[in-house]
């Protein structure tokens, strides 16, 4: 029976795979690699450090090592820990494993509690966007009626405001749980008249 002591160096060799895969798929070398790197702040990652971690020779892969790694190749992190697509099967834990895809939820948290500060994080973001969208939509729609000359669409725009002012309902009540549950309440950047908060 295997150690559990030999997971890490399963898993660096698994980020070391990755790496190179990412590496090569974009024609760069392990210099521009370290390169790209530097750039982004991370002076450590060397090409001679590449070099070593693609060949296994340095098996201690940090997070910020994985971090930076994955913003030079422009992968997400978790692209290198569970390679879906390219594998059927990862060990994700010491002894358990599950399919990439399934084991980049859980790494994630797409699959987190309802009441969790992720999952209303999530959700706040989403209601964002959904009320963004809704008036990017009217203020497009009024663009091409002035610039063509058509009839106004008010019904339609009347619509859109009505969903928008559900949508900012809802993003109200999602932050007053928020405030309640003492997160931090992101900032509406653009949004604070419309929503009041």
């Amino acid at each position: 029976m295997e150690q559990p002591a030999e997971w890490p160096a399963r898993v660096s060799r698994i980020i070391a795979r990755e790496i190179r895969r990412h590496r090569t798929a974009r024609g760069m070398s392990a210099q521009q690699l370290a390169d790209e790197c530097a750039r982004l702040g991370h002076r450590g990652l060397q090409r001679t450090v590449i070099s070593n971690i693609e060949n296994g020779r340095r098996r201690d892969i940090t997070v910020p090592d994985v971090l930076v790694l994955a913003a030079a190749l422009d992968v997400a992190p978790v692209v290198l820990l569970f390679p879906a697509g390219y594998v059927a099967e990862v060990e994700y834990l010491p002894g358990k494993t599950a399919g990439p895809l399934e084991s980049a939820d859980w790494f994630t948290g797409s699959g987190a509690a309802e009441d969790s500060a992720l999952a209303l994080s999530r959700r706040h973001r989403e209601l964002e966007r959904r009320i963004r969208g809704v008036y990017r939509r009217i203020w497009e729609q009024g663009i091409a009626e002035q610039r063509y000359g058509a009839e106004p669409e008010d019904a339609e725009a009347e619509a859109g405001r009505e969903l928008a002012g559900e949508l900012t309902d809802q993003l109200h009540e999602l932050r007053e749980d928020m405030a309640r549950a003492g997160l931090e309440l992101p900032p509406l950047a653009g949004l604070d008249r419309a929503t009041g908060s």
